[in-house]
């Protein structure tokens, strides 16, 4: 079977130091935590910035500094976010893929995020995803498209047909968000059974789910995405770091006789 790819998630749009002190927030930080995410078998990074308030941001400047930084410290690949929450404009969201990325993150949908308070609409028009997966074609950026339920996958299979993505294409599948589809298993076997001929998927598990989810991939041929971004907890109560949730999901993978992908490996697997 293809080696596992870990991309881990360290600081998100959400969580915040009050959360968890395990959070990081500036560039510094994010970079010190992607090295350490290395050592326990991550080969993708998935970059968050926040400002000095710790609000998300899509600041090109920050988001410099932070990738920088990252390569100086590791060979990860790097995937940034084109988050609806952090950039309110089409142009904002872009900015980060100003870095040069490897790859970056691409929604195909709407949806409510009915577990925050207050709640939050993600809002991502048509006009939107086919922006930003146009400006991502030119950059030569590999989009990876997050699909938070079915209809999603639809909507990335247009673009694939519009010829905005190319393929393999690389869809990562988030279970579990309040607003979102459930992580269960027969929930993610319908999701994977709607994919494309050929294409990639990365498994997130939102929260309680995220082992599951991570176990249910592995076994699947499916890759991951484990970190703080998803879940602060290692067990009920028990505050997780990034670098834990990556050790064991290599640890898992592992034990259950796949091989853990190097960020060589994953730019191979991945055609980048």
């Amino acid at each position: 079977m293809e080696k596992l790819i870990i991309t881990v998630a360290p600081t998100g749009s959400v969580p915040r130091k009050k959360d968890t002190p395990h959070v990081p927030i500036t560039p510094d930080e994010i970079a010190e935590t992607a090295y350490l995410c290395q050592q326990e078998g991550a080969s993708v990074v998935h970059v968050h910035c926040r400002d000095e308030n710790e609000n998300p941001t899509s600041d090109y400047q920050l988001f410099q500094e932070t990738v920088d930084k990252i390569r100086k410290r590791t060979t990860l690949v790097v995937m940034v976010s084109t988050s609806g929450i952090a950039g309110k404009s089409d142009e904002e969201r872009a900015e980060p893929l100003k870095t040069n990325p490897e790859l970056a993150s691409l929604t195909t949908g709407s949806l409510n995020f009915a577990g925050r308070k207050p709640s939050l609409v993600y809002v991502n028009t048509w006009e939107t995803i086919t922006y930003l997966a146009e400006t991502m074609s030119k950059l030569n950026i590999k989009p990876e498209l997050e699909a938070f339920d079915v209809g999603f996958i639809q909507q990335g299979i247009k673009l694939i047909e519009q010829g905005l993505v190319r393929l393999p294409a690389l869809f990562q599948l988030v279970m579990g968000v309040d607003g979102g589809i459930p992580g269960t298993t027969e929930n993610l076997l319908h999701m994977i059974r709607q994919l494309p001929k050929s294409s990639i998927f990365t498994v997130a598990g939102i929260g309680r789910t995220q082992l599951s989810m991570t176990t249910l991939s592995i076994e699947a041929g499916g890759h991951v995405r484990v970190g703080l971004e998803d879940s602060l907890y290692l067990s009920k109560g028990r505050l997780a770091t990034n670098e834990e949730l990556v050790a064991r999901a290599s640890t898992l993978a592992e034990t259950m006789g796949r091989k853990v992908a190097t960020p060589k490996d994953a730019r191979a697997i991945l055609n980048l």
